[in-house]
């Protein structure tokens, strides 16, 4: 294989939302991600959606239509969960300071034994999220 035909990275995740303001309010103001697109017409299904930006990768955020509604379950197939990455246990730190200030009900720091640590919390939809960094 040809070295241009690597997968490089991630490009965007999408997620299906069931209210998409309400939804881009979290990310937006709870989470601090730069918005990278304001609401649009869906490209490739009747509804909206809208970008913003993890790093280098998008995170889409799409409201449906025709969404059927019902609570997130990681044990359904599909995503169980979406770990975003911050630098060091001090950076875990400050965002349970900031989680708590946005009044997001989260895990605390908890230790991954041998690993590192995380916060674990929901989005408005409750979809499973999680503040990661790795021990080193």
């Amino acid at each position: 294989m040809e070295e241009a035909a690597f997968i490089k990275g991630v490009s965007h995740v999408s997620l299906s939302v069931s209210d998409l303001h309400r939804s881009l309010e979290f990310y937006r103001d709870a989470l601090k991600l730069p918005l990278l697109r304001e609401p649009y017409p869906g490209i490739k299904f009747e509804g909206q959606e809208a970008m913003l930006l993890v790093g280098k990768t998008a995170l889409v955020l799409q409201a449906h239509d025709h969404h059927q509604a019902g609570a997130f379950d990681p044990r359904r197939t599909g995503l169980d969960h979406l770990a975003f990455h911050v630098s060091n246990r001090a950076a875990l730190e400050e965002w349970e300071t900031l989680l708590d200030e946005a009044t997001c009900s989260h895990s605390g720091i908890v230790e991954v034994e041998g690993y590192g640590w995380m916060i674990e919390f929901r989005d408005p939809d409750g979809v499973q999220l999680e503040l990661f960094t790795t021990k080193g």
